[in-house]
């Protein structure tokens, strides 16, 4: 097992769909304040772009290291509420720019009330295998809606597939707070702020694993991995996230 801290390509995914208002809105208020404070937190050469995405993907600001000039673009953007969320379609196409596109190690910060449409026939399990195998992960930083979690039809919840490629979910809703119908309901700045500071965290550190199998497996096994210290003790305070299936880099 092999640490990858090299530069990270970040890409900052917002939705813009109908779910999250306009840009006048308390819940888009949140996804832009989220993202401008994420931009905030880019060091060293890692490089942050910025696309946007309801019925698909749309590149708004190519990577860079320019933080000032990635928050302006943020503060400009008023093209949200409209449409589906489409997100298979729009990780599909991102996973298909290869030109200055994400590479191994990089990271996809999802900005979403977390739900996607059920008009989106992606296939999910082939989507979740290619993020696995190019090495991507995604952290969904879930914002409430304008019209309150869970009263949408048509839609299903992503997180089981966002932690089944190995990412993570932050949840920065308070249910005891009141979502004002079409407008959405405000998350303390604070919250937004740490919770900015956590996600860039998670885009950091890395860790390559390579197998080699001796002799070849007649049918399918469980391997247990366990994780220790160079003495072979517990490492205190160690938390994973990793891909439900270990999946071959090759296609062979």
């Amino acid at each position: 097992m092999e640490l990858d801290n090299a530069p990270r390509r970040i890409l900052l995914l917002l939705d813009t769909s109908g779910s999250m208002g306009n840009y006048k809105s308390l819940s888009w208020s949140n996804v832009a304040h989220f993202a401008i404070r994420f931009s905030q937190q880019r060091k060293g050469d890692d490089s942050i772009g910025l696309d946007t995405f309801a019925e698909k993907d749309e590149v708004y600001v190519p990577f860079t290291t320019d933080s000032q000039s990635l928050v302006k673009h943020i503060e400009a953007l008023t093209s949200s509420g409209k449409g589906r969320t489409m997100l298979g379609l729009a990780l599909t196409e991102i996973l298909a720019r290869r030109e200055g596109g994400l590479r191994f190690g990089d990271a996809i910060i999802l900005v979403s009330d977390g739900d996607r449409s059920d008009a989106d026939k992606t296939d999910f399990t082939r989507l979740r295998d290619d993020l696995t195998r190019a090495g991507l992960r995604i952290c969904m930083v879930r914002v409430p809606p304008i019209i309150g979690p869970g009263s949408t039809e048509g839609v299903s919840d992503v997180s089981g597939f966002v932690k089944e490629t190995g990412g993570i979910e932050f949840n920065v809703i308070n249910p005891l707070k009141e979502t004002q119908p079409f407008i959405g309901a405000r998350v303390d700045p604070e919250t937004l702020a740490s919770t900015a500071q956590a996600a860039y965290t998670f885009t950091q550190a890395y860790y390559q694993l390579s197998l080699k199998i001796a002799d070849p497996l007649q049918k399918r096994r469980q391997l247990r991995l366990e994780i220790v210290d160079q003495q072979k003790g517990k490492i205190q305070g160690l938390h994973l996230n990793y891909p439900r299936y270990l999946l071959s880099s090759s296609t062979n």
